[in-house]
């Protein structure tokens, strides 16, 4: 066989294979992500951070023109870009003042919590949403990234790297749904939302998620990621912490599902092979982050 032909071959079963597609874009992405922190530190990560919570919020201002919505979408996208950036500069300038601010932060981000549960049990925007899209918008994504700068800018590069745990917790938990999902799921989490989560993937989520979390943690201590002044935690702490976020980054995929449902859209964009546009990205991250913060504030760096 010449390399052409395996080349051809290649080619050919990444196009027709959409898991095979998918594995490869998440490597690529967690290395992006490796490679941000590692190599641009703190502003590396914030860069990164908020070009991917606006591309995402340019995509979901398209799924509420789908639904009926008319957001104004430079207006929002240049305060969407902001917000993080803002909030982080006012973390890292002054900490604790940062911190007064959160309970605002966690109230905005639980009411739009709220309206996600009852968007999953009605599967229908209310008319207020739609008329106040860009302001609904960018409470969704940039609010709650903003909780990731919030990390990076009150604990530094522990923040950071805490940042990334915090993600690749979440997506611990999409990849083990996937898998345990496809091989033994049977009972359907919600059909008319996501017709292809079972409970059986959501426990294997966990369970993926649990593990991947530990080690991770344990990963990070040994490479020295952590400061002197915060050794990190230890896996079992890690563990306990990614029971919540897997099963809030359920929860928070089922809401960006939902949205994609009533606006008639199967992904929303085309941006990453496998997986979708940057809010097919993000989706498990969003509710993930205030959820996140707290645990970091609480219980990790307390």
């Amino acid at each position: 066989m010449n390399l052409r032909t395996l080349f051809l071959k290649v080619s050919l079963y990444f196009s027709s294979h959409s898991f095979a597609r998918r594995c490869v874009s998440t490597v690529f992405l967690i290395s992006l992500l490796f490679c941000s922190v590692y190599f641009g530190g703190v502003y590396g990560a914030i860069g990164l951070m908020t070009l991917v919570s606006v591309l995402a919020l340019y995509e979901f201002y398209k799924l509420a023109e789908h639904m009926g919505g008319r957001p104004r979408t430079v207006m929002g996208l240049v305060l969407g870009a902001a917000l993080p950036i803002l909030l982080f500069y006012s973390a890292e300038t002054d900490p604790e003042e940062a911190r007064r601010s959160v309970p605002a932060l966690l109230g905005a981000a639980g009411a739009i919590f709220a309206l996600g549960l009852l968007l999953l049990a009605k599967r229908k925007i209310p008319a207020w949403a739609k008329a106040f899209s860009t302001v609904f918008g960018l409470l969704y994504i940039p609010l709650a990234v903003s909780f990731y700068a919030l990390l990076a800018g009150i604990f530094g590069m522990d923040g950071v790297w805490l940042c990334v745990w915090i993600v690749l917790a979440a997506k611990f938990t999409d990849i083990g749904g996937l898998v345990i999902g496809c091989r033994f799921g049977k009972r359907k989490l919600a059909p008319n939302v996501s017709p292809n989560k079972t409970w059986e993937g959501v426990a294997g989520g966990v369970v993926f998620s649990v593990l991947g979390s530990a080690g991770l943690a344990w990963a990070l201590g040994h490479f020295g990621a952590w400061s002197a002044s915060f050794p990190g935690f230890s896996p079992l702490l890690a563990a306990l912490c990614a029971v919540p976020v897997a099963g809030t980054s359920v929860v928070s995929d089922l809401v960006e599902s939902a949205f994609k449902r009533i606006a008639g859209d199967k992904d929303s964009g085309a941006t990453i092979p496998g997986i979708g546009g940057a809010l097919d990205l993000l989706d498990s991250l969003i509710f993930v982050a205030p959820v996140g913060y707290a645990l970091a504030e609480f219980c990790i760096f307390s």
